[in-house]
């Protein structure tokens, strides 16, 4: 049993919001997930051609090493320090000698105490074991920004509790999924994910979730094909949020087995696995549509630019 949430606000001047709101949906969830909790959060895109990496050490991790390391392979435009964590501006402008997922797993193979924590221009990852306080106040949550972000609580049933394994979890460029429940067919999946040359970094059954969506992607598919393939493909037992840089979806498997509620108001989309969490919302608007979605239903909302926003107030006003 775990806890999972989303924002995605319709109105710009919100932005400044997500870090409290999504703070407070994902405190109430504590009960369901008490072993770990995390937040993965859009801000606005940085420049073209420039990525963030979010890296967290474990104690002892030499930063200084890592620095340089990474300056031989990319220029780094900025560094950022975060409690445990690193975040770093990369310029990728120039041509490179590797693919970034390659990077990726080098930096990880040359220093096996840093977990990568995310990639992407408006994706940034937090973790923390144990409390949700403890992730709010290691980070400073209430303060982050951003049009949209998902989140979650964990208790462990399958795999051990630390960094690695905590949600949410990503494998590309501001890609991001948390989920709750159990799937089913796990290993025939990882195997025929990992044949087609897909990378597992855990033994938590969540992260065959966002492989097999990027896979998907891969493809060709959009996030809609990407998410009818999976209810097919995927057994078990989960309701998930996946975010990208300009949607976030929630599906919810055939059976209905896990919780999940929606809260759709003017100004802002959000869902939690409990409607008491929906209730801690700032500025919650008790004439808002809240609704359970229904057994294999997939939802995705865009995330809007302020003259779609301008757009979609007014028609709901209306």
């Amino acid at each position: 049993m775990c806890g999972i949430a989303g924002i995605i606000y319709r109105d710009e001047s919100l932005v400044g919001h997500l870090g409290a709101d999504l703070a407070a949906l994902i405190q109430p969830l504590e009960s369901r997930g008490p072993d770990s909790s995390g937040i993965a959060l859009y801000t606005r895109p940085i420049a073209a051609g420039q990525v963030k990496l979010v890296l967290r050490g474990e104690a002892g991790v030499d930063w200084g090493a890592v620095q340089d390391w990474i300056e031989q392979a990319v220029p780094v435009l900025d560094t950022h320090v975060t409690a445990d964590d690193r975040r770093f501006i990369l310029d990728l402008t120039q041509d490179l000698p590797f693919q970034v997922n390659e990077f990726r797993r080098a930096l990880r193979t040359a220093f096996p105490s840093l977990h990568v924590m995310s990639l992407g221009q408006g994706l940034e990852i937090y973790k923390e074991v144990g409390a949700v306080d403890n992730l709010i106040q290691k980070y400073g949550l209430t303060t982050f920004q951003g049009t949209h972000g998902i989140a979650h609580t964990r208790m462990a049933t399958e795999s051990v509790v630390d960094i690695d394994h905590c949600h949410p979890f990503t494998t590309n460029f501001d890609l991001a999924i948390v989920h709750n429940g159990q799937i089913s067919n796990y290993y025939r999946l990882r195997f025929q994910l990992e044949r087609a040359g897909m990378v597992f970094e855990t033994h938590n059954d969540s992260e065959t979730i966002v492989n097999y969506i990027h896979y998907q992607l891969l493809q060709g598919k959009s996030l809609e094909e990407s998410l009818e393939a999976l209810l097919h493909d995927i057994d078990g037992t989960y309701t998930f949020l996946v975010a990208t840089p300009d949607k976030v979806a929630l599906v919810r498997d055939k059976f209905a087995a896990k919780p999940a509620v929606i809260y759709e108001a003017a100004d802002k989309v959000a869902i939690a696995s409990e409607y008491r969490s929906l209730l801690q919302l700032s500025n919650f608007d008790p004439n808002a549509l809240i609704r359970e979605p229904d057994a294999g239903e997939i939802n995705i909302w865009p995330v809007t630019t302020p003259a779609q926003t301008a757009a979609v107030l007014s028609v709901i006003g209306s």
